[in-house]
Parts: structure tokens; C-alpha cells; sequence
């Protein structure tokens, strides 16, 4: 393609077109309709005045033809984003990489399926089989699910079912009460183990569990 050919494609890309009117015309709207105007037509009196001049544009021409254009490519961009995130944000379930689906789980019936919050049916308590207003001494235990500022974790945080969520709440608020556990910061034995690097977990057993019941 010739140079003439190029800038003649580039007149009619850049030629001012009508406009559509616009069902508002408030200040905002007619600032944002103003803001491509003017940047058109300098584009376009540019451009026509180097295609009757009979030669190519020169670069510094090109340069400010390219700049012009810059900013509409990049708000573009931005708008076709903004569109992609918000419909991501509204996506009720999260696919994963190599997930083979339907196109019936693309529907509304299936999409509503993940919409709805599903409540757990069984958690960590109901696994170890142990009940945490038993197990108020055990330190480790209290200071998992518990804050280091002395507040009780949310179950969102813990994971644990409303009844079982209420019997760690208790026993934390029983142990801080009694003075086996501080408010303000971690158990001073965890930090203890936490220094000399030894495990500061420990999973409640049965024989425990029997031991800790006054």
C-alpha cells in the first residue's frame, strides 16, 4: 500500500461523523461528548491537509497522528475491562482451570445452585469427634480460633458448623475468664515453642479430653 492510500484510508477513518443524539444533555454528558470532538476534527484537518499537499506526512505529522489516537485505544480498553470485571463479578460460580462443563451448566437453573450459601454438613469438630467446652485448657486449640487481640474468629474464618462455632466460643470466653488464656496477645507457651521452633499445634484425644473435665 502507497503512502497516498494509507493517508486516504486514514481521512475517511478519522472524518467527523454525526453524532447520535443523546437522551441527556447535562453538563457531564456534553463534556464527555466534547472530549472525542475536538481531537477528531484536528485529526481530520491534519490529515486532509497533508492529502492535498500531495505527499506523505512527515514524522513529527505522524507522530501527532499517533498520539492523537493513543488515548482512544487505551480508554477503549479500559471500557471493554471495566465490562469484563463487572460480569466476572456477578459470575456465581468460579471456573477452574481444565473443568469440563455443559453448556446446561452455563444456564440460570445451574448458575442459582451456586448463588445459594451451602452450609457445611460436617467440620473439624465433628471429624476429631471431641467437644470444645471440654477441651477449655487446651491452649493450642483456644489460640487457633481466636484472634491475637482476644477476639473470636468469625465462622466464615473457622469453618465450623453454628452449634459447634458456639461451644469454641464458650470455651474461649471460659478460658480467658479463668485467666488460662490472655486477651491481649498469644499464650506465652506458644510463643515459647514458637522460638525454640517446636510444633505449637495439638489435636484433642479422647484421654485429653477425659483429663481437662473438672
Amino acid at each position: 500500500m502507497s503512502s497516498r492510500q494509507w493517508l486516504s484510508s486514514a481521512v475517511r477513518q478519522c472524518k467527523p461523523q454525526q453524532l447520535p443524539r443523546t437522551f441527556s444533555t447535562t453538563a457531564p454528558v456534553a463534556a464527555f461528548r466534547s472530549l472525542f470532538g475536538k481531537k477528531d476534527n484536528e485529526m481530520y484537518g491534519l490529515l486532509k491537509e497533508g492529502l492535498e499537499r500531495g505527499g506523505p506526512l512527515s514524522e513529527a505529522e505522524q507522530r501527532q497522528v499517533m498520539d492523537q489516537q493513543a488515548p482512544r485505544a487505551s480508554i477503549q480498553d479500559l471500557r471493554g475491562r471495566d465490562v469484563t470485571e463487572a460480569y466476572a463479578r456477578q459470575m456465581p460460580r468460579r471456573w477452574r482451570t481444565g473443568e469440563v462443563y455443559a453448556p446446561r451448566d452455563l444456564g440460570p437453573t445451574e448458575a442459582r445452585k451456586f448463588r445459594a450459601g451451602k452450609t457445611a454438613s460436617r467440620d473439624v469438630v465433628d471429624m476429631f469427634g471431641f467437644n470444645p467446652v471440654d477441651n477449655y485448657k487446651n491452649f493450642s486449640m483456644i489460640s487457633e480460633f481466636m484472634t491475637s487481640m482476644g477476639r473470636i474468629k468469625h465462622s466464615k474464618e473457622t469453618g465450623l458448623r453454628p452449634v459447634n462455632q458456639r461451644k469454641m466460643a464458650k470455651a474461649i470466653r471460659r478460658a480467658i475468664g479463668m485467666g488460662l488464656h490472655p486477651s491481649v496477645h498469644k499464650h506465652p507457651e506458644i510463643l515459647r515453642r514458637g522460638r525454640h521452633g517446636l510444633p505449637t499445634s495439638a489435636i484433642p484425644t479422647p484421654e485429653t479430653t477425659r483429663q481437662n473435665v473438672l
